[in-house]
C-alpha cells in the first residue's frame, strides 16, 4: 500500500477579530524594547587613581608604579593594543602600561602633577670665608706672553750685550716672580734666583676666587653650579621664559626633578616652572663608597662628565666642588679607584712628551697643593685659568685655589710645614664617568 502524507481533517482559521489584538501586541512589545535600549543608563567610569608624583618631593598621593601594578589598571576594563589607542591625558590612568613613557600626555601628566614644597627647602651649606689675612696662592705670578724671552742673569748684562743665561722659546709658559728691579729706566721680573727677565714680556695671573661649599649635613637632593649664563624655561625645550630671571656662573641650585628628550638630551627643575638643560649645570649627587673603600674611611668623588668634585667621610659627603679635568683625546683622565701616593706644598710641571721648542711644551712653576695619584696625575691648584666646570687639563685634575688648600689639608697623608712632601699611601680618589648618555 502506498504511503501517503497526513493531512489533519479540519483547518483552524483564525477570524478577523482575533488577528488584529495578536498584532497590536507584537507591535507594542517590540516599541518597549527599542525604548529601553536607548534611553539605559551608561555604567558609570571609574574614578581614576590618584596622581602618580614623581620624584622625592610627593606631598600627596602613591609613589610612581610599574605599568603591570594593580594600581594603574583598571580590572574592568581590558587595555586596546597600542596601536588603538589615543593617549590623551585623561588616559593615561587607565591605560598607562599602553602610553609611551615620554609621549606629549604622558609628559603632560606627569610635569602637571609634580609638586614642589613650599617653601623650597635650603641647601645644606656653610659657604667658607675666606681669611682676609691670607693670601688666594702662595706665590706672584706670571704667563710669558712674548716668546721667545731671553733671561739673565742680571739686567745689567743684558745691557753690557751679553748671552743670557737660558731662553724660553714656545708653548705654554708660566713663572712665579720672586721679585721686582728696576735698571736703565726698564721694570724686570726676577723668577729664580740669578734669573731676570723684562716686565712687559709677562701678563700677571688672576687666580679664580670660586670656592665650593662645606655640607654641614648630607644633602637629600641633588644640586648643581650654574656654568654659564642662561634663563630657565617654563618646560623642557621650551623657550627661556621672557619674564623669568637670569641665573648666572659659579650659582647654586638645587635639583628637584628631571626629564629626558630624545637619546641625548637632559633637563633639570631648579625651581618652579624653571627648566635648565643639562649642559648648563655641574651637578653633584650623594654616591655610595666604591668597592675597595673601608666604612668610615675618607674618600674623594672625582665625576668626568659632571667636572664635579665630591669629599666623603664614610657614606657621608662633607665638601663639594667644581674641577677642570683632562680634555678629550690623548689627556683624558683615567678612570678608576687609586690612592694619594705623595703630596707636596708645590712643584713644578712640564709636559713630558716634549720639550721647549714644540707647540705643545707647557711649563708651569711651583703648582701648589700638589696631591698625585695616579702616576703622574694629581690634585692641584690652577692658577692659570677660571674655566672650572669644564674639561681643561693636560690630565691633572685642576681646582681652584681655596678647594685645593682645602683638600690638601683634609686628605692623608699629613704633612708638616718644615718637609717639602710625603708619601702616601693616602686618601682615596674614584674617578668616573656619570654620563647618562653612555661612555
Amino acid at each position: 500500500m502506498r504511503r501517503t502524507a497526513w493531512r489533519p481533517s479540519t483547518i483552524i482559521r483564525p477570524t478577523r477579530g482575533a488577528l488584529r489584538p495578536l498584532l497590536v501586541a507584537i507591535v507594542t512589545l517590540a516599541l518597549v524594547g527599542i525604548l529601553s535600549t536607548s534611553t539605559r543608563a551608561a555604567p558609570p567610569r571609574p574614578e581614576p587613581d590618584p596622581p602618580c608624583v614623581p620624584g622625592p618631593l610627593a606631598q600627596a598621593g602613591p609613589r610612581c608604579q610599574s605599568p603591570t601594578s594593580p594600581a594603574l589598571s583598571s580590572p574592568a576594563a581590558t587595555a586596546p593594543v597600542l596601536s588603538s589607542v589615543v593617549c590623551t591625558p585623561g588616559r593615561v590612568w587607565r591605560w598607562h602600561g599602553n602610553c609611551p613613557n615620554y609621549g606629549p600626555a604622558t609628559t603632560g601628566y606627569r610635569l602637571t602633577h609634580i609638586s614642589l614644597p613650599n617653601p623650597l627647602p635650603e641647601l645644606p651649606v656653610v659657604e667658607i670665608e675666606p681669611d682676609p689675612d691670607d693670601d688666594l696662592v702662595p706665590f706672584t705670578y706670571a704667563r710669558v706672553q712674548d716668546l721667545p724671552l731671553l733671561i739673565y742673569r742680571h739686567p745689567m748684562e743684558a745691557a753690557l750685550g751679553l748671552p743670557p743665561v737660558r731662553i724660553l722659546y714656545a708653548g705654554d709658559q708660566w713663572v712665579s716672580i720672586e721679585g721686582e728691579v728696576e735698571y736703565g729706566g726698564e721694570r724686570w721680573y726676577q723668577i729664580n734666583k740669578d734669573e731676570f727677565a723684562r716686565a712687559d714680556a709677562f701678563a700677571l695671573a688672576r687666580p679664580s676666587h670660586f670656592q665650593g661649599v662645606y655640607l654641614s649635613e648630607q644633602p637629600q637632593l641633588p644640586f648643581a653650579w650654574i656654568n654659564r649664563t642662561v634663563r630657565p624655561s617654563a618646560t623642557p625645550q621650551g623657550p627661556p621664559s621672557p619674564a623669568g630671571r637670569t641665573f648666572y656662573r659659579y650659582e647654586l641650585v638645587s635639583i628637584y626633578a628631571q626629564e629626558v628628550r630624545g637619546s641625548n638630551e637632559l633637563w633639570y627643575l631648579i625651581g618652579p616652572d624653571q627648566w635648565v638643560e643639562q649642559s648648563y649645570v655641574a651637578k653633584v649627587t650623594v654616591d655610595p663608597p666604591p668597592p675597595g673603600v673601608g666604612p668610615g674611611e675618607k674618600w674623594i668623588e672625582v665625576d668626568l662628565f659632571e667636572q664635579t668634585l665630591a669629599a666623603y667621610e664614610g657614606e657621608r659627603m662633607v665638601y663639594a666642588t667644581l674641577i677642570s679635568s683632562g680634555r678629550p683625546g690623548p689627556t683624558w683622565t683615567e678612570s678608576g679607584l687609586f690612592r694619594i701616593w705623595l703630596k707636596l706644598w708645590h712643584g713644578k710641571m712640564s709636559n713630558p712628551d716634549t720639550q721647549d721648542g714644540d707647540p705643545a711644551w707647557y711649563y708651569l712653576e711651583d703648582v701648589p697643593w700638589t696631591m698625585y695619584f695616579n702616576g703622574a696625575t694629581a690634585l692641584h691648584t690652577s692658577y692659570w685659568h677660571d674655566t672650572f666646570g669644564f674639561t681643561y687639563s693636560h690630565g691633572c685634575v685642576n681646582l681652584p685655589p681655596r678647594d685645593a688648600r682645602w683638600l690638601f689639608y683634609w686628605t692623608s697623608p699629613p704633612i708638616s710645614a718644615d718637609v717639602k712632601y710625603v708619601n702616601g699611601p693616602g686618601t682615596w680618589v674614584w674617578v668616573h664617568n656619570s654620563s647618562p648618555f653612555g661612555q
